[in-house]
């Protein structure tokens, strides 16, 4: 196994980085809260806890022999997807391709307002 998917998740209060294989079975999911960070909602949802749950990760990444990975996005791309991608180059695992997985209302979306003139 050298290819897997690895899924970004944020929630109001954690951050999830989940390691799948590519039947979607979960291998391992790491949390802000599981990485060793301080309990406060502020330093959870911090970009740069993105850097220490790829920290305790990259363990599993390499014990499977990871060099390829599927990246899911289930949220808007912001900081957090880059410092994920920088831990990512920065020990040799390619992002082979990305995905945008955002959640829509079961009702559709609603349209803009129109502006009065």
């Amino acid at each position: 196994m050298d290819t897997c998917y690895l899924y970004l998740n944020k929630s109001s209060s954690n951050i999830f980085v989940t390691f799948s294989d590519l039947k979607n079975k979960v291998v391992r999911c790491q949390t802000s809260g599981s990485s060793g960070l301080p309990a406060s909602k502020r330093r959870k949802k911090n970009p740069y806890a993105v850097v220490q749950i790829m920290a305790h990760l990259l363990i599993y990444l390499k014990l499977y022999k990871i060099t390829k990975v599927i990246l899911i996005l289930k949220l808007k791309v912001n900081s957090m997807f880059y410092f994920l991608n920088k831990e990512l180059v920065h020990n040799g695992i390619q992002i082979v391709k990305l995905r945008l997985k955002r959640s829509v209302a079961f009702n559709g979306v609603r349209a803009r307002k129109l502006r009065r003139i």
